[in-house]
C-alpha cells in the first residue's frame, strides 16, 4: 500500500445486520494493515428504527445500543489502533425521533449520513432495472438527491455516503453510468458540503469489483473539487475482515490525479485533514 497514512472510515461489525464479524476481528485486521486510523460504522436505519420487517423484525433501537456497548469496548481491546466510534445513519429524516435518539448521549467520532431509500419506497438494493422504466427511474433519481439535500440542511452528520448508491443496482455489470443530467441537483448538493464544511464520502466498495457497474467517482470528485471542495472522507464499506481497506489506494490514486493533496477523518467530530503521501515504489 504506497500511501504513508492510510485511513478507512467506513465499516460493519455482525452489529449491524448484515455484517459477518466482530468488531474485535475487523479491528484486528485494521491493525494488521497498519491503518493510521479506522472507524467502525454500523448501520441505523432509522426508518425502521422500532422494527425492520425485512430483516426478521430487527429494532434498530436495540442494535444501535448493542453497538455503542461494543464500541466503547473494543476502543480499549486495541489501544494502538486509532480507533473512531462511529454510526451510520440512513435516512434520518424519515424518522427524526428516531436519528436524534440514536445520537443522544454518545461521543460519536464520525456520523455518516445515508440514503438507502427514498421515502415510501424500499431499498434501491431491491429495486432491480428491470422494474423501472426509464420515467420511474429519472423520478427516482431526482427524488433521491432532493431528499439528500434536505438531508444536509438538517445537518445532523459529518460525511455523506455514497452518492453513487442506487447506481450499484439499477445498471448492468460494467455499464458506465451518468449523472450528468442531475449535475444541477449534484452542484447544489457540493456546495451545500461545501458551505457546511461537511464531506463527501469516497465509497471504494465496488471500486474493484469487475462484475459491477462502472460508477461515475472520477466525475463525481473532479466536479467537486472544481467547486472548492476539499472534504473527503474515505471508506471500504467492509462487512467481513479480508474487505477492509479494499480500494482505499486505489481511491487515492484517484484523488490525486484529480488534484485533491489531503483527506479528512473525522475524530470527535471534528475534521481533520490527512496528507495524501504517496510512497515511490522503490521505497515501499
Amino acid at each position: 500500500m504506497p500511501y504513508k497514512f492510510l485511513a478507512d472510515c467506513h465499516s460493519h461489525s455482525n452489529c449491524s445486520f448484515d455484517g459477518e464479524a466482530p468488531m474485535a476481528a475487523m479491528c484486528a485486521r485494521a491493525e494488521a494493515l497498519g491503518l493510521a486510523y479506522y472507524a467502525l460504522t454500523d448501520h441505523c436505519e432509522c426508518d425502521q428504527y422500532d422494527g425492520a420487517p425485512e430483516f426478521g423484525g430487527r429494532k434498530y433501537f436495540d442494535s444501535v445500543r448493542r453497538a455503542w456497548r461494543e464500541l466503547e469496548e473494543t476502543k480499549k481491546q486495541f489501544p494502538k489502533l486509532r480507533f473512531l466510534k462511529g454510526i451510520e445513519l440512513g435516512q434520518p429524516l424519515q424518522n427524526l425521533p428516531a436519528a436524534l435518539d440514536a445520537l443522544s448521549g454518545r461521543d460519536y467520532d464520525v456520523v455518516i449520513g445515508s440514503l438507502h431509500n427514498i421515502a415510501g419506497m424500499r431499498d434501491f438494493y431491491h429495486l432491480g432495472r428491470e422494474n423501472l422504466s426509464e420515467t420511474q427511474l429519472d423520478a427516482v433519481f431526482k427524488a433521491y438527491f432532493d431528499e439528500m439535500y434536505e438531508m444536509l440542511e438538517w445537518g445532523q452528520f459529518d460525511t455523506l455516503a455514497h452518492i453513487t448508491y442506487p447506481l450499484r443496482y439499477v445498471c448492468k455489470p460494467g455499464e458506465r453510468p451518468s449523472f450528468a443530467r442531475y449535475a444541477q441537483q449534484l452542484d447544489r448538493i457540493f456546495k451545500k458540503l461545501i458551505e457546511t464544511d461537511k464531506a463527501l464520502e469516497f465509497n471504494t466498495s465496488r471500486l474493484l469489483c469487475t462484475d459491477a457497474p462502472v460508477l461515475p467517482d472520477r466525475e463525481i470528485f473532479s466536479r467537486y473539487h472544481a467547486l472548492g471542495g476539499r472534504r473527503v472522507t474515505l471508506g471500504a464499506d467492509a462487512h467481513c475482515p479480508e474487505n477492509v481497506a479494499r480500494g482505499i489506494p486505489e481511491a487515492l490514486d484517484m484523488l490525486r490525479e484529480i488534484g485533491y493533496t489531503e483527506y479528512t477523518v473525522f475524530a470527535g467530530r471534528r475534521p481533520q485533514q490527512i496528507p495524501i503521501e504517496y510512497i515511490p515504489e522503490e521505497r515501499v
